[in-house]
């Protein structure tokens, strides 16, 4: 039977991503996009991926409707998306539909978990790379949730504080996630979304070098039903990337 018509479209079961088997033990969306047809990874142990020839800026990569413009840490090692967040990724490598628009090759839509209206729950993981958490529930039963997840890496901590040479114990070394969304049922007919991305590297060597990078999204969405056939969805988007790089001169 058929039970869709879109074509050039691939859908991820988080379930599934969760098994793989991954480097360093860290489940990544974007590695997992690189294995399916028409994905080519930009490079060995990187997060960019080229779609049936294109570049890697010819993709629009959205988290909850939100454009993420750097979508990746420590220079492409591995991808800003914390899969304990995330609800559902859909590729779409051609055919792309009218309201995305802006890009040529691909559209990696990313959807973060909603949270739960009716109990709450939670888990951890101290992994070789970084340590993540994630905590879902309701704020009042059946009529709002919440969801919060957050994950850092501590190589300063376990390897530039113990460093003998003076200048790399000042120096910092770090990037960290942090995903948050709400979901409230005002009624019936009217639902509101409210989520957010933060996420930043930092690399300051001493006094002498620093690069810093990170992302910013937010998303507030109205999701109004008219009827079991009609329903408007009304969204504010915001998106920032920063990128700041000095050197000292002195």
């Amino acid at each position: 039977n058929v039970a869709s018509t879109e074509m050039s479209t691939t859908k991820l079961d988080m379930r599934e991503v969760k098994q793989l088997p991954v480097l360093f033990g860290e489940q990544d969306v974007l590695k997992t996009i690189q294995l399916t047809p028409g994905v080519k990874s930009a490079g060995e142990g990187n997060s960019g991926f080229y779609v049936r020839g294109g570049s890697t800026d010819q993709n629009l990569i959205l988290l909850d409707e939100a454009p993420v413009y750097n979508a990746s840490h420590v220079f492409g090692f591995l991808s800003v998306f914390n899969t304990d967040a995330l609800k559902d990724v859909k590729l779409y490598k051609g055919n792309m539909p009218a309201d995305y628009g802006g890009r040529l090759s691909s559209v990696l839509d990313i959807k973060m978990k909603e949270g739960n209206m009716k109990e709450y729950h939670g888990t951890a993981s101290i992994g070789t790379l970084l340590s993540k958490i994630q905590v879902e529930g309701p704020i009042v039963k059946d009529k709002s949730s919440f969801m919060v997840s957050a994950r850092r890496t501590y190589f300063d901590f376990l390897f530039l504080r113990f460093a003998k040479d003076t200048m790399l114990k000042q120096s910092k070394m770090y990037f960290y996630d942090l995903n948050v969304k709400t979901n409230v049922k005002i009624n019936d007919k009217n639902r509101i979304f409210l989520s957010g991305y933060f996420g930043q590297d930092v690399m300051d060597l001493a006094d002498m070098f620093s690069n810093n990078y990170g992302n910013i999204t937010g998303t507030l969405r109205w999701n109004h039903l008219f009827s079991n056939k009609l329903f408007l969805n009304s969204t504010i988007i915001y998106s920032i990337y920063n990128y700041v790089m000095s050197v000292d001169m002195g």
